[in-house]
């Protein structure tokens, strides 16, 4: 399983996108065609509002990305009691459940990748870290996208 640790805010906004492992590795140097998962975590990134992965720079930005299946984020830039929106989105076919854990604080959200929707909900942190998870029966056949941000 893999898991990813965001960076600082102040270093890099940029989401690290996930990769699956597989059997064959490509190398580093040439450009590999996107894989069906890569398209679908574009799809996915589309569905959310006001996100472009390159253009991270507004004031409210804590982080972003795509999540392997199963998998999660961690942000450990955050501090306890930080207010933040969380927003999801899958693409593919089945459900998602995204789920956001911080100290004692916990809330799950489960997305229909078939829907053009998105789940979004205020988040307070518990503790000095946030992980955004995601989890899905249908692990190959889904592509995932979440943003989070301070609230307004």
């Amino acid at each position: 399983m893999t898991t990813a640790c965001s960076g600082s805010p102040a270093t890099s906004k940029t989401p690290q996108p996930q990769k699956t492992p597989s059997s064959t590795a490509a190398p580093t140097a040439q450009a590999a065609p996107r894989s069906a998962r890569e398209r679908l975590d574009e799809k996915a990134r589309d569905l959310l509002t006001g996100t472009d992965p390159l253009d991270a720079d507004d004031e409210g930005f804590v982080s972003s990305g795509s999540l392997a299946i199963p998998g999660q984020n961690v942000d450990e830039t955050v501090k306890s009691g930080t207010v933040l929106r969380v927003e999801v989105a899958c693409a593919g076919e089945g459900t998602v459940t995204f789920t956001a854990v911080s100290g004692t604080a916990e809330k799950a959200v489960r997305v229909d990748c078939a829907q053009s929707t998105t789940g979004r909900f205020d988040f307070t942190t518990a503790g000095p870290s946030l992980t955004i998870q995601a989890d899905s029966p249908a692990a190959e056949k889904v592509g995932t996208a979440y943003v989070v941000r301070h609230t307004t």
